[in-house]
């Protein structure tokens, strides 16, 4: 069961088994019981045309990217095939200690072994922020390409990839379970409604995964379909001079702020537009299969507390 505190308008959070009711195809709960709650029912993919990679956004924090790096490095792959895409990006009128800093990441991501897939690094030569740096990040060429985004202050799970890999299989790839209302999943684990009032979302203890619409970056699937959607639907409204504002939203208030320093409020609206779905996780005492260490950075102006302990055992 879900529950949020009393809202005003609100993105839609349901059980994954409310999607039955919400989808034209046959659609069941996520297989994934209390005990083991990582385990998905097996269901067979071409690993010839699977092609899933990790697009890693840093610009300058060496130590928090060598800690991203790390903890991706020690996760479980399996035999897959899985690229890493690294995106840097550059000062803005960068001064000599500013160079140096940039040449210490390129030295650190130069010599960082990458044994799972192909390593590609790419050294942007203006400062774009965050906005271009997701947006640019990728293009996908094929229906089989899955990309998972990741900012460099985030700590996975060395659980997190055989997760996402047995939901891409059983809700990608299996016929009987796909559904175009779900555009990904989140690693993340969310706390409250973004309504006016910030409600807190509460859920049953015994429900491990469930939809809602919200975007998380801290380790966001994303399915190839409902990205490129995205990204006509953005160039189609920026055109029209629209602005991402969704009434009874706390983000209305983040984007007169910040304006186009944030750029997650446009995906937002594209898919409460659609009616789009992303799945996240809930595990016993909130533990993810991601953390955000919130460094300061272009989000945070200083260090942030971690909210949630990575999950690291199947039985944590």
């Amino acid at each position: 069961m879900v529950m949020v505190d009393p809202p005003e308008k609100q993105l839609f959070l349901l059980p994954v088994i409310a999607l039955f009711f919400f989808s034209y195809y046959q659609y069941s709960s996520l297989p994934i019981s209390s005990s083991n709650p990582t385990h998905i029912t097996t269901f067979s993919l071409n690993s010839n045309t699977f092609s899933p990679t990790i697009k890693l956004l840093t610009f300058n924090r060496l130590n928090s990217l060598s800690r991203c790096l790390r903890s991706l490095a020690a996760a479980d792959y399996s035999s897959d095939k899985v690229h890493l895409h690294i995106y840097i990006d550059h000062f803005n009128n960068a001064s000599s200690s500013d160079l140096e800093e940039s040449q210490a990441i390129l030295r650190f991501v130069d010599g960082f072994e990458w044994k799972f897939g192909e390593k590609v690094v790419h050294y942007r030569t203006a400062n774009v922020g965050l906005q271009a740096q997701w947006l640019e990040a990728w293009w996908p060429t094929s229906d089989n390409e899955f990309a998972f985004v990741v900012e460099d202050d985030l700590e996975v799970s060395p659980l997190f990839y055989k997760f996402l890999r047995s939901f891409i299989v059983n809700y990608y790839y299996n016929p009987s379970n796909f559904t175009h209302s779900i555009y990904g999943a989140s690693l993340r684990r969310p706390r409250f409604v973004p309504g006016e009032h910030g409600n807190k979302i509460h859920l049953d203890s015994g429900m491990h995964v469930f939809l809602y619409q919200i975007f998380g970056t801290w380790g966001q699937l994303l399915f190839p379909k409902p990205w490129k959607e995205f990204r006509l639907w953005y160039d189609e409204h920026k055109a029209k001079g629209i602005k991402p504002y969704l009434d009874g939203m706390v983000t209305n208030g983040w984007y007169k702020k910040m304006g186009e320093r944030i750029w997650t409020l446009w995906f937002i609206k594209f898919i409460h537009s659609r009616g789009y779905f992303n799945i996240y996780t809930n595990f016993p005492n909130e533990r993810a299969l991601s953390v955000s260490h919130r460094d300061a950075g272009v989000n945070y102006a200083r260090l942030q507390l971690s909210e949630n302990a990575t999950l690291s055992n199947l039985k944590s």
